[in-house]
């Protein structure tokens, strides 16, 4: 396996199986690799500080914004048509 395969897998498969070959397999890897082990490493402690933190709270204006954006691209239009401020 290369370094490659396991970071791709960490990132989009932390909910499947730990007893899975695949896991079984990263778990391999990751005894004879450093750089792999930090990287998990570093990953681990990142989801404890976002854990560590409340879920942040938009303003209800910012959030009927963002609500208005993610429908208007569900829908194929764009999001900032016609609402870039100067200078952007």
């Amino acid at each position: 396996m290369k370094c490659a395969d396991v970071y791709l897998f960490i990132c989009d498969n932390l909910d499947q199986d730990i007893n899975s070959p695949r896991c079984r397999e990263i778990r391999r890897h990751l005894e004879g690799c450093p750089d792999c082990t930090a990287y998990l490493e570093s990953l681990k402690k990142t989801v404890v500080l976002y854990r560590s933190f409340p879920a942040p709270r938009l303003p209800r204006r910012m959030h009927l914004r963002l609500v208005k954006a993610i429908k208007s691209l569900k829908r194929g239009g764009s999001a900032s048509a016609g609402r870039r401020r100067p200078g952007r």
